[in-house]
């Protein structure tokens, strides 16, 4: 699916749940709204991430959009408050590579317990609509999150990935498949970082990652 076609698809989201006028998915304003789901105001302030550093054992990663206050706002209220019509907006800012000849998308998994009190894993909604934007399958019962651990933002990188340790685990069934993790933000990486050995060490080949925004790294 090329971009005009996925605008046109979160167009025909829009209007089956919400018949205008529409607000902005980032300031809230009601105002001339692109098909993108942007006011004129925030689609200029977009910027993108070119060329993401990557490391192993993560073979590639794709980062759409750069931080920001908007933004952060934005993630927490698709997080926090179950607004799923952020799945969409931002899968239109996710990509995958033809490259990375991806067999399966998985997104970053949550403790049971976690979820039960949040109520939805919202990388599982970025997945879903992620797949059905390009094909690709997904799947949320290859990877477990298996460690109830405590939250991440307030560490350092360092206490982040002491944090995150083996706290995964992954199916012998994603032995020798190309797999892309999927989430909103990419920080440190620790938990992608975390997750990709987690899948190798299971026989995964390849591991990718796509994520909507990241601080400047």
């Amino acid at each position: 699916m090329n971009q005009s076609d996925f605008k046109e698809y979160f167009r025909f989201l829009a209007d089956s749940v919400a018949p205008g006028p529409y607000e902005c998915m980032l300031c809230g304003e009601e105002d001339v709204i692109g098909e993108d789901g942007l006011c004129d105001v925030c689609r200029e302030e977009l910027r993108y991430f070119p060329n993401p550093i990557c490391s192993q054992p993560l073979d590639g990663i794709t980062i759409g959009l750069r931080y920001s206050e908007k933004l952060a706002k934005a993630v927490m209220a698709f997080k926090q408050n179950e607004q799923t019509e952020y799945a969409g907006f931002f899968t239109q800012f996710l990509s995958v590579p033809s490259e990375w000849h991806a067999d399966l998308l998985v997104p970053i998994p949550m403790h049971p317990i976690k979820k039960r009190i949040r109520g939805f894993n919202h990388s599982e909604a970025l997945c879903a609509y992620l797949s059905h934007a390009t094909g690709i399958p997904y799947s949320t019962r290859l990877l477990y999150k298996i460690r109830l651990t405590g939250e991440q933002k307030k560490l350092t990188a360092a206490e982040r990935r002491k944090n995150i340790r083996n706290s995964f685990t992954a199916d012998p069934l994603v032995k020798g498949l190309n797999i892309v993790i999927v989430d909103d933000v990419f920080t440190t990486g620790a938990t992608a970082y975390e997750c990709a050995k987690t899948l190798k060490s299971s026989g995964a080949d390849r591991v990718y990652m796509a994520a909507v925004t990241s601080p400047d790294q």
